[in-house]
């Protein structure tokens, strides 16, 4: 006689096949945050660059087909947000102890306090653009962004280092043209900031041959403990390099920004919190760092930084792209 499962049975079987895939999952979530934990620990002894060549070559690896191993996969990525077939994922979500998650609104600007904010940006010179083979482009995507009490903003930023790398006879411009009003030209949304900072990238690129470089500033919307930084009696505003992962020659908009940010960690060590690769849902995972290979995002401190902070952080950036730029063999073609 053929002997029949009970349906209480197969129930049973079925949950303890779920308990143990559960286990699994929770074993290697386990590990991986004590790996990271422990690369933490070590990062020290490991340049940005040597760690992102590391995630990048991790990046390649390729799932199994095997029903099981893609079923493992999906139930991470829904529980933890981490796709472990991309592990640069990990660095996004924050379970490495150094990274901080930067929210959606970094992407979009916030026009809820739009006239209070407005006059902040029309109180800025706009009167320093006649130089002379300018070779950097500054701009502000989100030109909106403000420091403690909405004093100060990232525009006044760009213009802070432009006057900086004067001292230093690099000649640059800063991009004046309001962004928010070709947003209401337009009728686009906040979140199509970056459309609209392209429209004049491209046009400087058009009006000035001598652009080699184009940075695009910003300031994170995370706390003051994770945007600050205070050593030998100074206190300056961390530096966080965005780099989007969602076009071809990313690679080279990733080299620069990892050089960039050793220099600045070799002059004041831990100024610069490294790189934020990006992509996926949810952002914009370019930036217009297809546009050319030494488009830089950087995102000067946080909401609650002062001025004065990011005046100190300016002086040491602007230091280092002056040696970055005179060592650039490429520089002058």
């Amino acid at each position: 006689m053929k002997k029949f499962k009970s349906k209480k049975i197969k129930k049973t079987t079925k949950k303890r096949k779920l308990f143990k895939l559960l286990i699994l999952i929770m074993i290697i979530y386990l590990f991986s945050y004590l790996s990271f934990n422990y690369l933490d620990n070590k990062i020290n002894y490991v340049s940005n660059s040597n760690f992102f060549n590391i995630i990048l070559k991790l990046s390649n690896f390729n799932s199994e087909k095997d029903n099981n191993i893609n079923l493992l996969k999906d139930t991470i990525k829904k529980i933890t947000k981490v796709d472990f077939t991309y592990p640069i994922s990990i660095l996004d979500e924050g379970i490495k102890n150094n990274t901080v998650t930067v929210s959606n609104t970094s992407d979009i600007d916030d026009y809820n306090n739009y006239t209070k904010l407005e006059h902040v940006t029309k109180t800025i010179d706009n009167n320093t653009n006649d130089v002379t083979n300018p070779i950097i482009y500054l701009y502000n995507s989100h030109q909106l962004e403000t420091y403690k009490d909405n004093i100060g903003n990232v525009m006044e930023v760009s213009y802070k280092l432009q006057n900086k790398l004067k001292d230093y006879n690099i000649n640059s411009i800063v991009e004046n043209q309001d962004i928010q009003e070709i947003l209401r030209i337009n009728n686009w949304q906040g979140s199509a900031a970056y459309k609209a900072s392209r429209i004049l990238i491209n046009d400087a690129i058009s009006n000035y041959k001598s652009l080699k470089y184009f940075i695009d500033i910003h300031r994170d919307s995370v706390g003051y403990n994770y945007t600050t930084l205070t050593t030998d009696n100074k206190t300056y505003a961390k530096l966080y390099f965005v780099v989007g992962l969602e076009h071809e020659n990313y690679e080279k908009n990733l080299s620069l920004a990892t050089t960039i940010s050793d220099m600045i960690n070799k002059k004041v060590p831990k100024l610069s919190k490294g790189i934020l690769a990006k992509k996926g849902e949810n952002v914009n995972g370019i930036y217009n760092q297809d546009v050319n290979g030494n488009v830089l995002l950087i995102e000067f401190g946080g909401v609650d930084n002062t001025i004065e902070e990011v005046s100190n952080t300016v002086d040491i950036l602007s230091q280092v792209l002056s040696e970055y730029i005179k060592g650039d063999t490429n520089a002058s073609k």
